[in-house]
């Protein structure tokens, strides 16, 4: 059986004499092809973000590293933004912020009793928003316009807040006037899910 098979690649390799050297070209070919979609992907439409403070707790810590992507469609209410605030930090370094959309263009809020309403554009009646993902319950800066007289958004206007609601600067503060126009990206969804692993392979690369 042994000797079938010698005699068989001796065939072969006589019909085909460069059929390794093809193959290893194909290889290197397929593996260049895969290391160019790797860096499209994570250079073009998606950027690593190292998350700073703790206004986003506790679905993003300090120091987290996630990625967001900066080639996306549309904004959606309860999407992780990051918002460049045209300013820059004390060390000199541009300014961004991790925020959670809360309100699109067209949207009306209000909130009461720690309790966040938002009537969605189009619709008639406001809702009480569910947010399971705040750490403690919201009693510090949480007096977001009234039932009698809802904060109204107007085009290009977006209102974000971090999860940390007690200790966030966000659209209730001074960067109430950031919109549409300022979000450079949206964080992935699976980058928050795997941010364990990701910020592991960050800190040893």
């Amino acid at each position: 059986m042994d000797n079938n098979l010698d005699y068989a690649e001796v065939i072969e390799n006589r019909r085909n004499p460069r059929g390794e050297f093809y193959s290893t070209v194909r290889f290197l070919f397929v593996l260049f092809a895969i290391m160019l979609c790797v860096t499209i992907t994570f250079t073009q439409i998606f950027n690593g973000v190292v998350v700073v403070g703790s206004s986003m707790k506790n679905t993003l810590q300090d120091g987290d590293y996630v990625y967001m992507n900066v080639s996306y469609f549309g904004i959606d209410r309860g999407d992780i933004v990051v918002v460049d605030t045209h300013t820059k930090a004390a060390n000199g370094v541009q300014k961004y912020l991790i925020k959670r959309v809360i309100a699109l263009p067209g949207d009306c809020l209000y909130a009461e009793n720690g309790d966040l309403y938002r009537k969605e554009k189009g619709q008639s009646n406001f809702v009480c928003v569910e947010e399971d993902y705040l750490p403690e319950p919201w009693v510090h800066n949480n007096q977001i316009a009234t039932a009698e007289q809802p904060l109204c958004l107007g085009e290009g206007e977006l209102f974000f807040m971090g999860d940390n609601r007690n200790d966030s600067e966000d659209s209730r503060g001074k960067y109430r006037t950031l919109g549409v126009a300022d979000v450079v990206g949206v964080v992935a969804p699976w980058s928050v899910t795997c941010k364990g692993f990701l910020t592991g392979l960050f800190r040893i690369f």
